[in-house]
């Protein structure tokens, strides 16, 4: 045997090869790898890998901060004042009163950490059940709030605070009830009325928001105010 080959060039064997062998098509995703990878880089923007970066980074920011950022505060008086007995509200119908304490035995020890006394109180009735009372601090004030629950099973809270100078009931939104005319504020899908009594500021939180359960409302308040009486202790 010898190892020579035919004297045919490279030109020749290079012909014999490309017509012989076997052809394949690339894959569609192996054939973009290749004319990206092959795009000189002058044709890229120089702009846009930095964009991205920068855009991505904002996003990821603003995923861990936006759940810790405070709520906006209302700069009106009186939708501040509800949003925070709202809130206490909420609170209790959640976790529960932090003392409930019981009317009359605690009014004492109420009137000393709250610094509102109660010479009349309502206590509950055959269509209000009296829950529990507790000290509150909002607003910068120290208050006392009383919780009832309803035959229907709502859960109202009653708070007293002493009154800001700045705290103004609006008088739009009034209703008149028997003798008075507190008003009606909705926060967050509650509802509650606002007034005042001398120099403290009062209020009557529930979820009772619909027509009907306003009437039952109208009629609740009407309970609690004229039988309840707050005066500052000091």
């Amino acid at each position: 045997m010898s190892d020579r080959f035919d004297e045919s060039s490279d030109e020749t064997l290079g012909r014999r090869l490309v017509g012989d062998l076997p052809r394949y098509a690339a894959p569609a995703r192996l054939r973009v790898t290749i004319v990206e990878a092959a795009t000189p880089a002058a044709r890229r923007p120089a702009w846009l890998a930095p964009v991205l970066a920068a855009a991505a980074t904002t996003m990821l920011l603003a995923l861990v901060t936006l759940p810790v950022l405070p709520r906006i505060v209302p700069a009106d008086p009186v939708q501040r004042y509800v949003r925070a007995v709202v809130s206490e509200h909420a609170r209790t119908v959640m976790w529960g009163a932090r003392h409930g304490e019981i009317l009359p035995t605690a009014l004492p020890w109420l009137t000393q950490e709250s610094g509102i006394a109660l010479p009349q109180v309502f206590v509950g009735d055959d269509r209000l059940q009296f829950v529990a009372a507790e000290p509150v601090y909002l607003e910068r004030q120290r208050g006392v709030a009383i919780h009832y629950r309803d035959v229907d099973g709502h859960m109202l809270t009653y708070i007293a605070l002493p009154a800001a100078a700045a705290l103004t009931i609006p008088e739009p939104a009034r209703v008149p009830i028997g003798r008075w005319r507190p008003a009606l504020v909705r926060d967050s899908g509650y509802a509650a009325w606002v007034w005042k009594q001398k120099d403290v500021a009062c209020f009557l939180v529930s979820d009772m928001v619909s027509a009907d359960d306003v009437e039952k409302f109208k009629e609740y308040f009407a309970r609690v105010r004229a039988t309840t009486e707050p005066v500052p202790a000091y």
